[in-house]
Parts: C-alpha cells; structure tokens; sequence
C-alpha cells in the first residue's frame, strides 16, 4: 500500500515550472544538461593537464578553490534564501534582486581592498603569485554574482534557463583554455583568466535572462533590508553547511599541497573529477527535486522522497561501477601517464561518493520541510571527520590517505541525515535506501512516458 501512494504522490506532484513542464521533462534537461558541464569540465581538466602537467594543474586547482571558498563567504547564503522564499512565494523576484546585487557590490568592495591591502602588505603570493594573484580581484566578484543570478533562475524552476547560463560557462571556459593550448600559450595565468573569463561571462548572460528590467538601481544603494534581512537569516543557515561541505570536498586538496605536493594535488584533483561524475544522477534530481517538494504539502512530500531516494541511489551504484571498470584506462589515455597514480584514489572515493548521491536527495527534503539546519549539523560532522582523518592519513598514506578520509566523512554525514530525515519525516530509513521490486513499475512507466512523447500526435488518437 505504500508504494502506491508512492506513486500517487508522483503523479500529483506540482512539477511544472514556469513554462509548464512536468518533473519528467526538467530531469531530463537538468540531467543532460549536467552531462554536458561535466563533459565540458573533463574537456578542459584533460587540456590542463597536457598543457600545464600534474604541478601546474595542482597550482590551478588550488586558486579555483580558494575562490570558491571565498565566494561562498561574501554570498552570505542569499542565494540559498531566493530559491526557498521564491517558492514560499514570500517575497517578490525584484526584491529579491534588489538585496542579491546589494550583497555582490558590498561585498566585491571589500574583498578589492583586502586583496589590495594584502598585495601590499604581504605581497602578491596566495597559492599563486605575480599578475595571477590579480586575477582575485576578477574572480571573486564574478562567482558571487553567478551564484546569486543563477538562484533567482533556479528559485523559479526556470531549468532551461539555469542550464544554458551553465553550459555557457563551461564551453566558454574550455573554448579559451583551449584556443591557448592550440597556440602553444597555455600556462596557469592563461588557464586562470580563461576560468574567470567564462563566468565573467556567464554572468552577463544570467543577468539577461534575470532581467536587466527587473534591476532597480535605487536598491543597489536601499535595498529592501527587511527582505534582505530574511535573506541572510534563512540563507546562513544552509550557506554554512555549504561552506562546511565545500570543506568536506576541497580542504584535503590544501592539506596535500601542505604534506604531499602540488603534483600531489593535481593527481587527487584528477580522481576527484572523475569520481564526481555519479554526481550527474543525485545533482540534476535533487535541483528539480529541491522546488518540487518546497511546493508540496508535507504528506506528499514524505511519499515520494524515498522513492526517488533509493533509485537515485540505485542508478548512482551502476553507475560507479562503470567508472570503476574504465577509469585506469581512461586516466592513461587522457590525462597521460604521470597521472596514472589518480586510480587508486578515485576507487577509494567511490563509497563515499555514492553515500553523498543519498544524502544529496534527503538534504533535499529537510530544506524543503525548513529543516535547513540539520544539513548544516550533518555537514560539521562530517567536516570533524574530515580534519581529524586528514590530519592522520594523509602524512602516512598521501593521496590515498585523503581519499579515505573523505569516504568516511561522506558516509557519516548520509547516517547523520537519515536520522533526521527520519526524525522529521518519520518514515523508515531501509525505505529511503533499498530498492523494491515495486520499484519495478516506477521505470515502466518512465519508459512508457519517454515513448509516448515519441509517438505523433495522430498516432495516439487512432
């Protein structure tokens, strides 16, 4: 009986978005259009490292993350707080606006005259060094604004639109990377303003289809700070377990570069990358999962998140088989030999990767139930781990060493969100995990659907 009010629950679900299309249909987009960002980032991955070597794309490594961790900071969670009071239908879209570019201005003030006063002070050297440590001031302020546009184009379920400003970045990035690489100019300040050009970029095209009518310059200098207030309130929660699980992913990549080398980091960057790929599956579902259940009422949200919980799941394990089987062929032929050591990592990654497919879809229901903060608590957890096996492991083991650790913190951080999934929803955790043979009838008819659109309109009516 549960299972069919499973599958009741998703024919009831209010998946259309803007332009009326079923939760099928944004799947499919968010999932293709996820293959063709990884296929553009493994494109580009492959290029720097022929062009750069192993030390070199270490180097760039750490730069794209330090940014990343930094921009997560001056962001402040607003992002997170549009896609949530979007859908909450709290707050309009240009107010929303109003206080994001009120943040991203404030924001790339300050960090101009930190990078500034820290070029003078301490001179021009953060993980890189001369005019590359310049292209902060560049970098920082444009994955701010991505984050914060891109959200107002994901709090509306505007899928078509998240996912070309997405692709647009990644093919813009691997464009010029590339078009260097040919001419025999590719070193790392090449490969950084490539990387930074791209979402320069990919910001103007988001702010397009934001749009630029909705802009009200007076709230760049007045936002509404009432609006603006719930923004930072809510968002901080779910930013700092972003921060915390940004950690989680990137910090051993610094803790190499500290006990094992640069070349070090670019061959645990290279088994990243690849492991990071069963992430197609859990990250398109839980993006158009994440609005769908925030729309729903409660009892129906509990019905369908274990479903496409455990098939998530599922498909994510087939998925790193594949991976497994191909990868130390694969590294060889593309990246080159002296990267061969990238293998024993990445099958060391794998569990993790595949418990954090799960936890990505349950995060999905406690956000949309306004539990934001027990991602957040499953997230330190994980990031103790994280630092304390770090710490210990890769001294001893290196590359490998890192690799464990971050298996271990993603399967803490699954059991810590199932219990309070469980806690919230009430619903049992094997149900969220184990595939049945009910399930059966959930692919059987998505392949039936998949069909049906390829049939011509006379054909069904005869």
């Amino acid at each position: 009986m549960q299972s069919e009010a499973e599958y009741r629950s998703f024919e009831r679900a209010p998946w259309r978005g803007r332009q009326d299309r079923g939760f099928l249909f944004n799947i499919n987009l968010v999932f293709i259009s996820q293959i063709a960002i990884y296929g553009l980032a493994f494109g580009l991955r492959v290029i720097l490292a022929r062009g750069l070597g192993d030390e070199g794309l270490g180097t760039y490594s750490l730069f794209f993350l330090a940014v990343l961790v930094a921009g997560g900071i001056a962001n402040l969670g607003v992002g997170l707080g549009n896609i949530y009071f979007l859908n909450k239908g709290a707050y309009s879209y240009t107010e929303l606006l109003s206080g994001s570019l009120f943040v991203l201005a404030v924001t790339s003030v300050l960090a101009w005259v930190l990078l500034i006063a820290y070029g003078l002070i301490a001179g021009d050297e953060l993980f890189v060094s001369g005019r590359s440590f310049w292209l902060y001031t560049a970098a920082l302020p444009a994955v701010v604004a991505y984050v914060l546009l891109t959200s107002l184009l994901h709090g509306s379920s505007r899928f078509l639109a998240l996912s070309i400003v997405a692709v647009s970045q990644g093919l813009a990035g691997l464009l010029m990377a590339g078009g260097l690489y040919v001419a025999g100019a590719l070193d790392v300040f090449g490969a950084l303003a490539a990387w930074v050009g791209s979402f320069a970029l990919a910001d103007v095209l988001a702010l397009a289809l934001v749009g630029v009518r909705n802009v009200q310059m007076r709230g760049l200098l007045r936002p509404h700070w009432r609006v603006l207030r719930e923004q930072v309130r809510f968002g901080a929660q779910g930013q700092i377990a972003n921060l915390a699980q940004l950690f989680n992913y990137r910090l051993d990549q610094f803790l190499v570069a500290a006990f094992v080398s640069r070349a070090g980091v670019g061959h645990y960057s290279v088994a990243v990358g690849l492991g990071e790929s069963v992430w197609w599956i859990s990250s398109a579902v839980a993006m158009v999962l994440l609005p769908g259940l925030t729309q729903m009422d409660r009892q129906r949200a509990e019905e369908m998140t274990p479903l496409v919980c455990r098939n998530t799941l599922l498909v994510s394990i087939g998925a790193s088989a594949v991976l497994m089987a191909v990868s130390p062929v694969l590294i060889r032929v593309l990246f080159g030999g002296e990267f061969s050591a990238a293998t024993t990592p990445l099958f060391l990654l794998m569990p993790g990767i595949i418990a954090a497919s799960a936890t990505r879809v349950l995060g999905s229901y406690l956000f949309s139930q306004g539990r934001i903060i027990y991602n957040t608590y499953a997230t330190f957890i994980a990031l103790a781990l994280t630092i304390g096996l770090d710490l210990v492991l890769i001294p001893w083991l290196e590359v490998p060493g890192a690799a464990i650790a971050s298996s271990v913190a993603y399967g803490a951080s699954l059991v810590a969100t199932l219990y309070w999934y469980r806690r919230t929803s009430g619903r049992g955790i094997w149900e969220a995990l184990v595939f049945r043979p009910s399930d059966r009838r959930f692919y059987a008819e998505l392949l039936q659907r998949l069909r049906s659109r390829g049939v011509p309109a006379e054909k069904k009516s005869t």
